[in-house]
C-alpha cells in the first residue's frame, strides 16, 4: 500500500509590491514548526532579475553539457547555485545564518519546498558544501488553486503505460521507450507500450480511463507555454494531452508515477507536472533539460529499482541522480522530483514475469545488482577480490545515505572515482587461496576469493538472524565491516578509514587517529584557501598552460610517476577537507611509492619507508592546490620547459621553500631536508649517454633490475602516514 514517512516541508511564498519580490519562508516539520517560537516569519527582500538570470545560467550550463562543450559544469553548477542559495536566502542579521536556514540544512527527514516559485531549481541550491538536491530526498510541491483527486493506493508497480517518440522524429526516444519496457517487464511489470503513430491522443486517454497504471513513462517532446490548455505531452499527429484531456480519466486517476522525459518538462508555468499530480498522481519525474539517451535509462532503471525496493520517491530519485554523478553530460542535474519525498510508491516482493529467470540465491533484487556490477569488473580476471566488492558496495545506490554519513559527500565523490580507477587496474590476484565453486549470487563463471565468500556467508547469516530471507546490500556492507574488508581494508586506510566505520556510522566506530601537529598545522593554514573554494568556484585558466579549459590539471604536464603522486595528494587533501598543500604533497609521494622519494630517504634511515599504500585519484583542478605547492610544480616546469614534470623536480621545488610545511614534517621524522634536496638534485640531472656509471643513472639502474615487488612489501603497515 502507498505510505509516508514524515517530511520536513520548506514553505515559500513570493509576494510582487510596488515593483518589489519579496519570498516569506516558513519551516514545518510532521508534527508542527521547527523555527523558533518568537521568530514569526523569515523574510527576504530579493532581486528578481538576478534570480531570473541564474535560472537562465544554470539551464545554459545544462544545455551546454549535453552538447559536450567545453567548461566544468560541476564547478558552474555549484557556483550559480551557491550565489542562488545565498541570495534567497539571506542573513537578516549581520553575517549570521538564519536559524530556518540552519534548521533545514540539518534535517535528516525528507525536504519537501511547497512554493509558487516554479522556475528556481531547488535541487540545485548549493549551500557551500553540497546540492540540497544531493543531500537531501527532496521534493517540489505547488500551490495552486483547484480541487485535488486524492488519488489511488498502489499496492505494487503492476501495470505500466509507456509512450515514446509519438512524432517518430526521435530515435532515442523510441529506444528508451521499448529497453524501460523490456526492463520493467522482466521485472513483474506488465507494460503496455504505444510507439509513434500508436501514440495517438485517443488511445493514450482511451487507456488511462479503462486500465488503472500504476506508472506512466512518457519519452517525446512536450509543449510548456503559459496558459494550462496549451501545456502537455505531445502525440501523435501533435496533438496534446493536456490538463482538460486529463480530466477524462478522472474516474480512473492519473497513475500514482509519472515519468517524463522531455526537453522542458519542468518548465515555469501550470507545468503538466502538476497537472498530473492535480489528477492524482503521487509523484512526477521531469527533466529541466533534454537528456542523452543513455544517461535517461540508466537513471530510469535506478530510479524504478529503487522504488520496487520499497524506497521512498525521494530517496530513490537521489540515488538516481547519485548514479549519474560521473557521467559528462551533466544529465543528474536535469530530473527533479515533483511531489511528497517522503511517499513508499511500492511495497512487497517483486514478482518475476511468467518465462523469466528469478535471481538466484537468497538476494534481493537490489543486492542482486550490486553483485551483477561486482562480477562485471572481475570478469576479465575470473576471480572477485575484496577489492571489487568494495567497489560494488561503494557505488552502491542504497547505501550512499550511509557513505555519506560516515564520510561526507566530498570525501564519497573523490573515493568513487578512485574506485573506479582501481578496479580497472587491479591486476588478477588471489585473497587467500579461491573456492573454485561459483557462487549463486555471481554472474557467469566469477570465482570468488574466499574473503569475499566469508563476507557473503556472514551477510546471509545475519539476514537469516533477522528473520529475513533476503540478503540485502546493507547485509553485505555490514558483513564486509565484521569481516575486516581483507586487502581493500589497506585502501580505506590509506583513506583514513576503516570499513566498520564506513559501513556502521551508527555503530560504535573506531576513534579516528590523532594527528601529529604538523599535521594539525597543514590543516589550519589550509582552512581558509578550502573555504574560499567552496564559496565560489575558481575560473578555469591562468598559471600558464599547466591546466586545460575545464580548470583541471593538464594530463600531459607531469609524467607517469608524479601523476601518481599528485593524485594520491587529491585524495588526501579532500580526506582532510583542504587544498593540497605542501604537507599533502609529500604525502601524496609516500603513498604512491615514489621511488624517487624512496632512494634519497633510504640514505638517512627507515623514515622514508612510513607510508605504505599505493593511490590513485582524478587529475586534480587548480583550486584544490595552496599556492605554495602548486608553485613547486609550476616552478618545476619552468625549469624544463616542454618536458614532463618529473618527481624530483616537485621535490625540490617544495622543500626548497623553508617555510613549507614539508620540511617540517621532514625534521620531525629524523630527515635532513637540504641533504635531501642535494640528493634530489642527483636524480633529477639528466643522464650522460657517454656515462654509464653516474650516480643518479646507477639508482635507475638498480631499480630497473629489481625483481616485481608488492608495493607493501618491505614496509610496516602500522607507520603512520
Amino acid at each position: 500500500m502507498t505510505g509516508t514517512e514524515p517530511v520536513t516541508m520548506l514553505s515559500v511564498t513570493v509576494n510582487e509590491n510596488d515593483g518589489t519580490t519579496r519570498y516569506s519562508y516558513e519551516l514545518r516539520t510532521s508534527v508542527g514548526v521547527v523555527r523558533p517560537a518568537m521568530e514569526q516569519e523569515y523574510l527576504v527582500e530579493v532581486n528578481q532579475s538576478l534570480v531570473r538570470d541564474l535560472c537562465g545560467k544554470i539551464n545554459k550550463s545544462l544545455k551546454g553539457a549535453l552538447q559536450g562543450g567545453p567548461g566544468d559544469l560541476w564547478g558552474e553548477l555549484a557556483g550559480y547555485g551557491q550565489t542562488l542559495y545565498d541570495h534567497l536566502f539571506q542573513p537578516t542579521h549581520g553575517n549570521d545564518e538564519p536559524e530556518l536556514v540552519a534548521q533545514m540544512r540539518q534535517t535528516s527527514s525528507p525536504l519537501l519546498v511547497r512554493t509558487n516559485e516554479m522556475q528556481v531549481p531547488w535541487e540545485l541550491l548549493h549551500d557551500g558544501t553540497e546540492f540540497l538536491g544531493l543531500s537531501h530526498d527532496l521534493g517540489q510541491g505547488s500551490v495552486v488553486r483547484g480541487a485535488f483527486l486524492s488519488g489511488r493506493e498502489v499496492g505494487r508497480m503492476e501495470r505500466a503505460l509507456i509512450v515514446g517518440d509519438p512524432l517518430g522524429d526521435l530515435a532515442a526516444a523510441r529506444s528508451e521507450a521499448e529497453h524501460v519496457a523490456e526492463w520493467l517487464t522482466a521485472r513483474g511489470t506488465e507494460c503496455t507500450l504505444l510507439i509513434g503513430e500508436d501514440a495517438t491522443l485517443v488511445d493514450v486517454v482511451a487507456r488511462l480511463s479503462s486500465t488503472p497504471y500504476d506508472l506512466l513513462h512518457y519519452c517525446g517532446h512536450v509543449s510548456i507555454l503559459n496558459r494550462p490548455a496549451d501545456s502537455g505531452l505531445m502525440l501523435h499527429q501533435r496533438r496534446l494531452l493536456n490538463e482538460t484531456a486529463l480530466r477524462t480519466a478522472a474516474k480512473v486517476g492519473a497513475p500514482p508515477v509519472v515519468f517524463i522525459n522531455g526537453c522542458r518538462s519542468a518548465g515555469p508555468i501550470a507545468n503538466l507536472c502538476v497537472s498530473f499530480m492535480r489528477m492524482g498522481a503521487k509523484v512526477v519525474v521531469g527533466t529541466r533539460a533534454e537528456v542523452a539517451e543513455a544517461s535517461a535509462r540508466q537513471f530510469a532503471e535506478e530510479f524504478y529499482l529503487r522504488l520496487l525496493d520499497d524506497q521512498t520517491a525521494g530517496s530513490a530519485v537521489r540515488n538516481a541522480r547519485l548514479s549519474l554523478l560521473n557521467e559528462p553530460d551533466g544529465a543528474w542535474a536535469s530530473f527533479l522530483l515533483f511531489g511528497d519525498p517522503g511517499v513508499h510508491i511500492t511495497g512487497g516482493p517483486v514478482t518475476p514475469a511468467p518465462g523469466t529467470d528469478a535471481p538466484e540465491g537468497p538476494y534481493s533484487p537490489a543486492a542482486t545488482e550490486m553483485m551483477r556490477r561486482v562480477a562485471t569488473v572481475a570478469e576479465p580476471r575470473g576471480v572477485a577480490i575484496s577489492m571489487d566488492l568494495l567497489f560494488g558496495l561503494v557505488t552502491a545506490p542504497e547505501l550512499q545515505d550511509t557513505l555519506r554519513r560516515a564520510i561526507g559527500s566530498e570525501r564519497l565523490s573523490i573515493l568513487t572515482e578512485l574506485m573506479h580507477t582501481f578496479v580497472a587496474e587491479t591486476p588478477g590476484a588471489a585473497e587467500n587461496g579461491l573456492n573454485g565453486t561459483p557462487h549463486p549470487a555471481m554472474s557467469g563463471d566469477v570465482q570468488l576469493s574466499d574473503t569475499v565468500r566469508s563476507v557473503l556467508h556472514q551477510a546471509e547469516d545475519n539476514a537469516s538472524t533477522d528473520g529475513r530471507s533476503a540478503v540485502t546490500p546493507h547485509d553485505i556492507a555490514t558483513a564486509f565491516a565484521e569481516t575486516g574488508g581483507g586487502s581493500a581494508s589497506q585502501l580505506l586506510d590509506a583513506f583514513g578509514i576503516t570499513p566498520r566505520r564506513l559501513f556502521t556510522p551508527d555503530l560504535a566506530a573506531d576513534p579516528p587517529p590523532a594527528p601529529s601537529s604538523s599535521q594539525s598545522s597543514a590543516t589550519s593554514q589550509s582552512s581558509a584557501s578550502s573555504s574560499l573554494a567552496a564559496k565560489k568556484p575558481t575560473p578555469p585558466g591562468g598559471g600558464g598552460d599547466s591546466f586545460n579549459g575545464d580548470g583541471r590539471l593538464r594530463s600531459g604536464l607531469l609524467d607517469e610517476r608524479a601523476a601518481k603522486a599528485v593524485g594520491a595528494a587529491l585524495l588526501l587533501a579532500a580526506a582532510k577537507r583542504s587544498v593540497i598543500g605542501s604537507h599533502t604533497l609529500l604525502q601524496g609521494f609516500a603513498l604512491a611509492d615514489s621511488r624517487v622519494l624512496r632512494q634519497a630517504l633510504e640514505a638517512q634511515g627507515e623514515a622514508g619507508r612510513r607510508a605504505a599504500h599505493v593511490l590513485f585519484s582524478p587529475s586534480p583542478r587548480r583550486r584544490d592546490f595552496s599556492r605554495r605547492s602548486l608553485g613547486s610544480i609550476e616552478q618545476a616546469q619552468a625549469e624544463r620547459p616542454g618536458e614532463p614534470v618529473g618527481e624530483a623536480a616537485i621535490l625540490r621545488g617544495l622543500l626548497t621553500d623553508k617555510e613549507a610545511a614539508a620540511r617540517g614534517l621532514l625534521e620531525q621524522l629524523g630527515v635532513d631536508p637540504d641533504q635531501l634536496i642535494r640528493d634530489l638534485e642527483q636524480d633529477d640531472r639528466p643522464a650522460d649517454p657517454d656515462q654509464d656509471r653516474g650516480r643518479g643513472r646507477g639508482r635507475d639502474q638498480d631499480r630497473d633490475q629489481r625483481p616485481d615487488q608488492h608495493p607493501d612489501q618491505d614496509r610496516d603497515p602500522g607507520s603512520p602516514d
